[in-house]
């Protein structure tokens, strides 16, 4: 079968390839005279049923399926003798002839390939590996934070307002248009004012209230919120402040350290120590990392199929969708167009995408069982009690393991890449770096 090139500009090739109705239907035949040996129709013994009345039956189903194993077969071939690997999966349209008559059928196939990805030098890039010292202002700071999560409430003075942090008992009850709702009303509710339980918008209004104060606290329920029947609806909430209690911090002592799994307070600032060193450097790889990215994005340059960057960026913009708690009602049946961040954010993930794929290739680094398996240990016990469902999930749906692998595959070219690049340690505070971080990261 011959594949007659109708195009090929950049990274985009089209071709035109014919199956004669003279072969398909030799092909047919085969197929179903070696069938017919093993089938059996009522009133012929077993093998001696007409082929004319086996292509009757099976003639189109047959047909289609011939079809299918010559264009797999051929275009396999093709692929090969030109050595094209494409982006995405070739789209195939048929031109000329009719499935169901008895014609030469012509096909187009158009697909774009994958670029050829040049090599960098990576001995002159030129990475900042930042070591973050853990000052005892970090550890007091955590240790502060600590104090208040296990604080104790006591209750205020006489006449005094309520303020953020405060735990206020509540009565209250919640209508719309003012009609009750299910589940907006309750009888002496501890309440901690800017722990964000409840609903955006509620906590605040109840600042600055006295002790037998009425509040009505008018709010909206978020559009995407999980009850439909009050989501995107206006509410108010009689709220009556019926105790007002303030925040006592716990002390900082080994009483302390064994609510939080230290055996005493200086086993529990060597455990803080500890978790924000590994913070910092986790922090300081992802900087180090998206250096490494920018200075490869400057020095690579090659084209992009454009099928990527589309289904790059209908995912971006699908994930800002999401993101989006307010969306304008008038806009909802409008097609969003992409802004310019968001194509440009599209096109850098592919570039650098492909060329991590590449680098790794050219490497022979594969992701290993045991990094497949620990991985998907870690993600099923985000699922307590569904591990076993989300296994089976991971293998019956491949793209979902891709998932899984991508980001560990990404990580070993990278360590790979790191290695072979000039690095400079420099010693900061974790005030300096964040400051370095939020410029360059945000």
């Amino acid at each position: 079968m011959d594949f007659k090139e109708i195009e090929n500009k950049k990274l985009v090739r089209s071709y035109e390839f014919t199956i004669e109705y003279k072969l398909l239907d030799q092909k047919v035949d085969e197929k179903l005279e070696k069938e017919r040996l093993n089938f059996q129709m009522k009133g012929f013994r077993k093998g001696r049923t007409p082929l004319t009345m086996m292509k009757k039956m099976f003639g189109e189903s047959t047909k289609n399926e011939i079809i299918q194993e010559l264009m797999d077969s051929n275009i396999k071939k093709h692929l090969d003798l030109k050595s094209h690997k494409p982006a995405s999966q070739p789209k195939i349209e048929l031109k000329e002839g009719k499935l169901d008559r008895k014609s030469d059928l012509t096909f187009t196939i158009n697909y774009e390939i994958l670029p050829n990805i040049p090599e960098l030098k990576f001995e002159e890039i030129k990475l900042s590996e930042y070591k973050i010292s853990v000052d005892n202002d970090a550890i007091q700071k955590a240790l502060d934070e600590l104090s208040k999560s296990a604080c104790s409430f006591e209750p205020r003075k006489k006449n005094e307002k309520t303020k953020q942090g405060d735990q206020v008992i509540i009565d209250f009850k919640g209508t719309i248009n003012k009609v009750v709702f299910n589940g907006g009303s309750a009888n002496d509710y501890p309440l901690v004012i800017g722990s964000n339980s409840f609903i955006p918008g509620f906590e605040e209004q109840l600042i600055n209230c006295k002790v037998n104060d009425d509040k009505d606290v008018k709010v909206n329920f978020p559009k995407n919120y999980n009850n439909k029947d009050l989501a995107g609806k206006e509410a108010i909430f009689e709220c009556k402040i019926k105790k007002i209690n303030k925040p006592i911090p716990a002390k900082i002592n080994d009483d302390l350290a064994v609510k939080f799994s230290a055996k005493s307070l200086d086993e529990l600032k060597t455990n803080i120590k500890e978790r924000l060193s590994n913070e910092y450097k986790s922090f300081s790889r992802s900087l180090m990392k998206k250096e490494l990215m920018d200075e490869i994005e400057k020095k690579v340059n090659f084209d992009l199929p454009q099928s990527l960057i589309d289904n790059e960026l209908n995912q971006i913009m699908h994930q800002n969708t999401q993101n989006s708690v307010e969306v304008e009602k008038d806009n909802v049946n409008e097609k969003k167009k992409p802004t310019k961040e968001e194509k440009n954010l599209a096109t850098r993930r592919v570039a650098l995408g492909l060329y991590f794929a590449e680098e790794g290739n050219r490497n022979k680094i594969t992701v290993s069982e045991k990094e497949y398996q620990d991985a998907v240990y870690r993600e099923a016990m985000n699922y307590p009690g569904k591990e076993q469902e989300f296994i089976k999930f991971l293998d019956s749906n491949p793209m979902a393991k891709e998932q899984i692998s991508a980001p560990i595959f990404e990580n070993k070219v990278f360590d790979h890449i790191v290695k072979l690049t000039k690095k400079s340690e420099k010693a900061v505070t974790f005030e300096q770096f964040k400051k370095k971080f939020d410029t360059n990261m945000l």
